[in-house]
């Protein structure tokens, strides 16, 4: 592609700030907020894409399916709060690998995770009165009477799942409900927590103030409870699942349920008014392209540019496995590259959205063949 000088000079620099700092780390680029590899995670990657071009077969390679009680070890407390990540999938995106790359990119940097499906036949019980929980790559897990996919059974399949965690895994400081066509950063999440008390029944996510009242959260990237929020409407399910709400519609049924039995709706805007969850992809917040109803919708003003989000973005939703894959790069690439100025030059600068969008226009100008970072970034 003919880049002129100064991009081509961009992207130079950014490869050398990869080279020099893995050159300085035996282990590869080693990111401070969790100990990571960026070398281990170029693997996985590579892996992941190499998966995403080969669908799964129908037969997986020994599963292990759980016929008696697993053994659960017990949340790692330190000082950043647990974080239980409930991930929504079904068969086809796991046939097509796009559960396992969301899995390796951010999935399983929660404390503990399950994902939520009707399983792939293969792997799918006989008896499907009970939830089952089966590894596969993951763990998944088929709530009680689940027998297909569709709209209008998400809430029970989002209530039954609950009160399996509940039941097998209930001492997590905070419990995260996402999509699986969403990017997360678990770090960014954990420090937006570690301020906010779990034993408060109160949830945060991207604020609707239509429809329920008190206001609910968008699903789609994701809504996080506080264990109070989170044992509250699950004990409540437990005495009887028609103690909440079910329209089918499982973030509305969910949050109505919070608001019900007294739990807050939390705010996560951060300081100058900017997203921490994004409803719409990534490029749709930037651009500012929303639809109409959104502006209705919305408990915040909408904005757009690089005011749009946070410079600690949460998460994202309508996101594709590449857009996950560079997203998270561009994150890592800004952070590393601070960290290599705070080292050499004791240069300390906080990482920002304005230099995340950069790197994610760029990379994905480098993995397309084009030339689109004057035209959208326009510096």
């Amino acid at each position: 592609m003919n880049l002129q000088p100064k991009y081509f000079f961009f992207i130079l620099i950014l490869v050398i700030v990869l080279i020099v700092f893995m050159i300085q780390s035996e282990n590869g680029i080693v990111i401070k907020t969790k100990i990571f590899s960026i070398a281990d995670s170029y693997q996985n990657r590579q892996l992941v894409q190499s998966e995403l071009d080969q669908p799964q077969s129908d037969q997986s390679t020994d599963p292990i399916r759980y016929t008696s009680k697993p053994d659960y070890s017990t949340p790692n407390k330190s000082v950043y709060p647990t974080v239980f990540c409930l991930i929504k999938t079904h068969p086809n995106n796991i046939k097509s690998n796009k559960s396992l790359n969301t899995y390796r990119v951010w999935g399983q940097k929660c404390d503990n995770y399950r994902f939520v499906t009707l399983l792939p036949e293969h792997l799918r019980p006989q008896n499907q009165s009970e939830t089952v929980e089966v590894f596969n790559n993951f763990y998944m897990i088929q709530p009680k009477g689940l027998t297909k996919e569709s709209h209008g059974n998400l809430t029970l399949k989002l209530y039954y799942s609950m009160i399996y965690v509940y039941q097998k895994l209930p001492s997590y400081d905070w419990y995260y409900i996402v999509d699986d066509d969403a990017y997360v950063n678990v770090a960014n999440l954990k420090n937006f927590l570690k301020d906010k008390s779990s034993n408060e029944s109160i949830t945060f996510g991207y604020n609707f103030k239509v429809i329920v009242k008190g206001g609910y959260h968008s699903g789609g990237p994701g809504y996080v409870l506080s264990n109070a929020a989170f044992t509250t409407i699950t004990k409540a399910m437990v005495e009887k699942i028609s103690n909440c709400p079910n329209t089918g519609i499982d973030d509305v049924d969910i949050n109505a349920c919070v608001r019900k039995y007294n739990g807050k709706l939390g705010k996560s805007i951060d300081e100058k008014g900017r997203e921490r969850f994004l409803v719409l992809s990534l490029m749709g917040h930037f651009l500012g392209e929303y639809p109409n109803w959104l502006h209705s919708y919305a408990e915040n003003p909408l904005k757009k540019g690089f005011d749009c989000c946070a410079d600690s973005i949460i998460a994202v939703h309508y996101m594709s496995p590449r857009d996950v894959f560079r997203l998270d790069l561009a994150i890592e690439i800004h952070k590393n590259a601070l960290n290599l100025y705070q080292k050499f030059h004791i240069l300390q600068k906080p990482v920002t959205f304005k230099n995340i969008i950069k790197n994610y226009v760029l990379l994905e100008d480098i993995e397309y063949d084009r030339n689109k970072y004057k035209e959208l970034i326009g510096d």
